[in-house]
């Protein structure tokens, strides 16, 4: 297990700041990607291509209706799958 590379404190609005040493090649504005896998958080830089495309995939909701929403709302909210 890691020791990490600095620590942070999530203020009252819930941000944080990333510390120095960790930054890598983020750049004030970009997009992330955030992801809790086993109790840790993960960012990780987002792919504007990628995320275009996962905005406009369309997934069908275990459902009776079989409703049709975008990956972004579906995938984590409603158990959607992948068609």
């Amino acid at each position: 297990m890691g020791m990490g590379v600095g620590r942070a404190k999530i203020d009252n609005r819930w941000r944080i700041t990333i510390p120095a040493p960790a930054r890598g090649d983020f750049k004030p504005g970009d997009e992330v990607i955030v992801e809790e896998i086993g109790g840790k958080i993960i960012i990780s830089k987002a792919n504007r291509e990628i995320l275009k495309l996962f905005k406009e995939t369309k997934l069908y909701i275990k459902d009776e209706k079989l409703i049709k929403a975008n990956a972004e709302k579906a995938k984590h909210q409603l158990g959607a799958v992948k068609k």
